[in-house]
């Protein structure tokens, strides 16, 4: 009995693999002809192409010939002077052209270049030539003649291609060339080994061949030809043949076939095998499906806790963004009376305290500055501006900023700087002068002796400006189990309460984070006591802009008599903005909110608002509105510390010039406010 069990067991698993066997030698023998149609397709498509990149090389080449010509008729005839040294330039820059001659009008070479290897042409009548009467006919019809495949009065063989020339109506001879394309036909197929090409002129002679064409072997079905009109008004057309270069061209193919009848057969084998296993462990299945059941029950755990997990991460982000939000607000108060008071006469003791004051307030907003960045990378809201600057000067201008401050160390900060060239470039100089402010910030933080050596280099790559950029210093290095964390965020190289440098860990999570979204590349090589040295590859789009210079940035400004409204319920930054303007000479009033910034732009004559984008009553992007309803001309600046991309969008949605980010420095108001208050003396 359990013999009898066993057999009819069998009978279902044979079954299958008998039909996966039909099926598979099907397939086998379809693959096959699919096989020999694909190459077929190969052949036409690759035929094609290369034709049309020979007979396009054909028309330049003579098309090169016909532009001297041209030139000679244009200028009247004194361009004949020089045409020897441009037929010169032409063989140098065309590989096809053996010589070229003048015929004049009686059709004896008078000049040949070059000279030395067509000495025994000069002074050849070629009346009696062959190809004399075509020559005539292309005279009546003021085209260029091509002749079949020629030997040379001078020894071997080229095409004579004959451009007429014509001054002031009359025929004065042809500027002849000898062509051999050869040598270019073989440079366009220098990688196609595995197919022959052969090309015939109107005469049937085979003026070029490569990898021994077989025509007579091999099946027309594998022969791609095609014809080309070389000369329209003697009806010469040349032939282009391609085909496989060997007879057992589909060999290989076919083998790759055999291989899948192989591994179709074993895959029948082992399917049927399959289902004869399956079949007789049911029961045992049963148990793997309980098993199954269960991981599914763990997976949607497992997903409930990356739902929560994702949920805390966005609430603690969301956080983080409103904080920094808050602190920057004070903030524009803090560092605002701090350049009042700088540009203020007071105590000199007092300035140290000043400084160091300033020193803190903008390395606390550098803080708040990198967490808002961190919160924009990590939710996907990073955007790119589109600038067009000079990479190169914009990291002179970056060193010139550190230079002070590294002096003031000791320090030295050079530039090495490989490239001669300077190139425009079209990217967002923002990003790219944060990503080298954060990489020197870092070297001279943990630099004490020596200095920092800066090379660039930059160069043109597929249309695109290639920058490598290396920042080399000789401070404290990276120990080996750091190296690989340095980019890490919230990570530093010295850690616990007796570390000598401060600083977050943000800058360079940032920096490589930053890099990343660029596409470009950045690492870093360390030795401890020996110093660091950072490597950054990026890339930019080659802007075809040459730039415009601000003529007026050598002029002195002159903004007295402007009138200035600012629009905020915080009094404190009212008072911060009218001392920074008053040292402009700018007079400004204030009101609280929006609607009294309606009237008030109604009632007085006011050159630029500055306005506020949270505040009761009416919001800062309202009134804008409002006010662009009756006055479409006065500028409008948005003030907030909400430094979002939908922030920035909507204020320029609804009508604002531009968007300020508080805190506002002296030097951003007195680089941006002449191009709304221009005035000058």
């Amino acid at each position: 009995m359990p013999l009898i069990s066993s057999k009819k067991e069998l009978i279902f698993p044979l079954a299958i693999f008998v039909f996966f066997i039909a099926i598979v030698f099907a397939l086998w023998n379809n693959s096959l002809n699919t096989q020999k149609s694909s190459y077929i397709r190969e052949i036409q498509n690759t035929g094609s192409l290369r034709a049309k990149e020979f007979f396009s090389l054909v028309e330049y080449n003579i098309k090169s010939l016909e532009n001297l010509k041209q030139r000679i008729e244009m200028t009247n005839g004194s361009y004949f002077d020089y045409w020897e040294r441009d037929a010169t330039l032409i063989m140098a820059q065309n590989s096809s052209f053996r010589f070229v001659e003048w015929l004049d009008s009686s059709m004896v070479i008078q000049k040949v270049i070059p000279i030395e290897e067509n000495k025994a042409a000069i002074g050849l009548d070629l009346t009696t030539h062959p190809r004399y009467p075509e020559w005539q006919k292309h005279i009546s019809d003021s085209t260029t003649n091509i002749s079949p495949w020629t030997k040379l009065y001078q020894g071997g063989s080229a095409f004579l291609v004959d451009a007429p020339v014509y001054l002031n109506g009359r025929f004065m001879g042809s500027v002849t060339a000898g062509m051999d394309f050869t040598g270019s036909f073989n440079e366009l197929v220098a990688e196609l080994d595995k197919y022959a090409i052969q090309v015939e002129d109107e005469t049937g002679t085979i003026f070029y061949s490569k990898n021994n064409p077989r025509t007579n072997e091999i099946g027309k079905e594998f022969i791609f030809t095609t014809s080309f009109e070389v000369d329209a008004l003697d009806g010469q057309t040349w032939k282009f043949s391609l085909m496989p270069a060997e007879l057992n061209f589909l060999a290989e193919r076919k083998q790759s076939t055999y291989i899948y009848l192989a591994f179709g057969l074993l895959l029948s084998l082992l399917t049927s095998s399959l289902i004869y296993f399956y079949r007789s462990s049911r029961k045992k299945n049963k148990n793997l499906h309980d098993a199954n059941l269960k991981l599914k029950d763990l997976n949607t755990s497992l997903k409930k806790e990356q739902l929560r997990a994702e949920k805390a991460s966005k609430s603690k982000t969301e956080f983080i963004s409103n904080m920094s939000h808050e602190i920057r607000t004070p903030l524009n108060a803090i560092i605002g009376f701090i350049e009042v008071l700088k540009l203020s006469e007071i105590q000199s003791s007092l300035q140290e305290y000043l400084s160091l004051m300033d020193i803190s307030s903008k390395k606390l907003l550098l803080l708040v500055n990198d967490i808002l960045e961190i919160d924009k990378i990590e939710s996907g809201k990073t955007t790119f501006r589109n600038d067009i600057f000079f990479p190169l000067d914009e990291l002179k201008n970056i060193i010139r900023i550190y230079r002070r401050t590294a002096e003031e160390k000791g320090l030295y900060i050079n530039l090495d700087q490989v490239s001669q060239s300077q190139m425009e470039a079209f990217g967002d100089i923002g990003k790219y002068g944060q990503i080298i402010t954060n990489i020197l910030r870092n070297s001279l933080k943990f630099t004490e002796t020596g200095g920092i050596t800066i090379s660039y280099e930059e160069h043109i790559e597929d249309n695109d400006l290639s920058i490598a950029i290396s920042i080399k210093d000789s401070g404290i290095g990276i120990p080996k189990d750091k190296l690989n964390t340095i980019f890490d965020r919230f990570t530093q190289v010295e850690v616990g309460k007796a570390k000598r440098h401060e600083g977050s860990g943000l800058g360079l999570y940032i920096t490589s984070k930053l890099v990343e979204l660029l596409e470009g590349k950045i690492d870093v090589t360390s030795q401890e006591n020996l110093g660091t040295e950072f490597h950054l590859s990026l890339k930019f789009p080659v802007s075809d802009s040459s730039g415009s210079v601000n003529s007026k940035g050598q002029e002195s400004i002159d903004l007295s008599g402007c009138r200035v409204l600012i629009v905020d319920d915080n009094r404190v930054n009212v008072i911060v903005l009218q001392k920074t303007l008053e040292n402009l000479g700018v007079h400004s009033d204030s009101v609280s909110n929006g609607v009294e910034a309606i009237e008030a732009v109604k009632r007085n004559g006011y050159h630029l608002v500055f306005m506020d984008v949270h505040m009761p009553k009416m919001d800062g992007f309202k009134a804008t509105m409002e006010i662009r309803k009756f006055n479409e001309t006065i500028g409008i600046i948005g003030l907030s510390a909400d430094v979002t991309k939908e922030a920035i969008d909507e204020a320029k949605g609804v009508g604002m010039n531009d968007y300020f980010t508080k805190p506002i420095s002296f030097d951003k108001l007195r680089k941006h406010l002449p191009n709304y208050l221009i005035k000058i003396s």
